[in-house]
């Protein structure tokens, strides 16, 4: 029902069997070799290490306040008990706990902060968390942690058979393809499926995982997390090259050559080497990447929302949160906005209102029984607040609140579209569906109302952190 996010870190390892070709392990000292290329996993007694406070950190802050939002509505809330099944089903779930080298402090991971949303908070029975690890040590970390921080999590039973676990929790070291086909024994409800690969997901993992789950038109229920280290594609890292600056293949390196399938696999064809392999600005070509990502997950999802992080000098990665139910968008992006310093999207309802009413008087004539504005504008305002993206169709939970009837929507659409406020969206779905989908026209809406759209979210480096932090306190 809300958003999710699919996350793709350096923190642990690849989804498919078939790239993990050698391991060794060296003192405290973890090597993998994933695609060809050696992967170091350093670990302080059970934490796995990551850098930067405005990356690491700053993504586990935003997860551990998300998890419970999330839960408390799609579990039905207080009044139902919670009783709605839900599901956390994190696929790389490391050790559960992260040590920042920057600032020499062990906090949660994402799965640590599952972990402490099922045992320490009242009425998560029906709340199960699915952590999937297959690196066989940090498997024993994580063992390790959830022994030290819930010792009421009986561990022989979380890995035994699904019929004798009575904890909802559940542990399996195994591939994503054997976790993928394990899971779905379960019975998950609306769901969270947080992917944390060593550097990008596989394309065929979303769409095995999107095709099971999301079989209807945009169905909500099911949510993605990704975490794209988008600018290591450009700068490359240590045993990572980056991406060439040509098409023409016989200038590639041969590690140029590996980026550049592993690129392919990210995004599931070979469509995007247009567009990126070419020698304009690097900030130009993270843009142009993230965006076509973005257009290659709307295929499931009505919304993909990229948060900006800046761990360190000129290295930026994005949590890309996706989402068919617009609220948990709308809500995760103001969470992350304060927790950033990023203004709050507040345009002038009323000033905007009148503007439209000089400019379409017509629509203000025989409302509805207790009305006082027209349901074309209550349908464009909530698309202009509440939709990231300003994608929309006739289906949006948000805008059959405002009014039941299909086509009486529909029609609003159709009419917002025609005065230029909308535009078809031309972006293929799964579903090959004769709905119609749109996106709000900016031009049109700062042209006649004079509404700006939202600033472009900008991601917060260490120094302003930690001054944000301080004015906080």
């Amino acid at each position: 029902m809300f958003c999710a996010f699919l996350y793709v870190s350096c923190a642990c390892l690849c989804t498919r069997s078939s790239y993990t070709k050698a391991k060794k392990n060296i003192g405290g000292l973890n090597t993998i070799k994933e695609w060809g290329i050696p992967t170091t996993l350093k670990f302080v007694r059970d934490a796995i290490c990551l850098s930067g406070s405005a990356g690491s950190k700053l993504k586990c802050d935003v997860l551990g306040q998300y998890y419970p939002f999330w839960w408390r509505i799609t579990s039905g809330g207080e009044k139902s008990g919670h009783r709605n099944p839900t599901a956390i089903i994190e696929l790389n779930a490391a050790t559960g706990e992260v040590y920042i080298e920057d600032t020499k402090e062990t906090t949660l991971g994402s799965a640590g902060h599952a972990l402490e949303l099922k045992v320490t908070t009242p009425g998560t029975r029906f709340l199960k968390i699915v952590l999937v690890e297959r690196n066989t040590e940090c498997y024993s970390h994580l063992k390790n942690v959830i022994k030290r921080r819930w010792s009421s999590i009986p561990i022989d039973e979380t890995e035994g058979a699904y019929s004798s676990n009575s904890t909802n929790i559940y542990l399996l070291s195994m591939s994503l393809d054997d976790a993928l086909d394990a899971i779905e024994n379960l019975y998950l409800g609306n769901s969270i499926y947080f992917f944390d690969p060593l550097r990008n997901v596989e394309y065929e993992a979303i769409e095995k995982v999107a095709h099971k789950r999301i079989r209807d038109f945009f169905k909500t229920g099911t949510e993605f997390i990704i975490f794209l280290f988008t600018s290591d594609w450009f700068l490359g890292r240590k045993d990572f090259a980056p991406l060439p600056c040509s098409l023409e293949e016989e200038t590639w390196t041969q590690q140029e050559r590996e980026s550049v399938l592993d690129a392919d696999s990210l995004f599931g064809n070979k469509e995007w080497r247009s567009h990126i392999l070419n020698r304009k600005s690097i900030e130009n070509k993270q843009q142009i990447l993230v965006e076509l990502y973005k257009n290659r997950l709307h295929r499931w999802f009505r919304y993909v929302l990229p948060l900006p992080f800046n761990p360190k000098e000129k290295q930026i990665f994005h949590l890309i949160l996706c989402s068919n139910f617009e609220v948990g968008i709308r809500m995760t992006k103001d969470a992350y906005s304060k927790m950033t310093g990023n203004p709050k999207y507040a345009p002038s309802n009323k000033r905007a209102l009148e503007r439209f009413k000089e400019l379409h008087p017509k629509t203000f004539r025989r409302l509805e029984k207790r009305r006082r504005v027209p349901l074309q504008w209550r349908v464009l305002w909530s698309i202009l607040k509440q939709h990231e993206g300003g994608i929309c169709d006739c289906m949006c939970k948000d805008l059959l609140k405002i009014d039941k009837n299909f086509p009486k929507i529909d029609d609003a659409l159709a009419w917002l579209s025609e005065k230029g406020y909308l535009e078809k969206v031309d972006t293929e779905n799964a579903w090959d569906t004769s709905v119609n989908q749109y996106r709000l026209c900016w031009k049109t809406v700062r042209e006649k109302l004079k509404v700006d759209p939202p600033p472009p979210l900008k991601p917060i480096s260490p120094e302003q952190l930690s001054k944000l932090e301080d004015m906080q306190d």
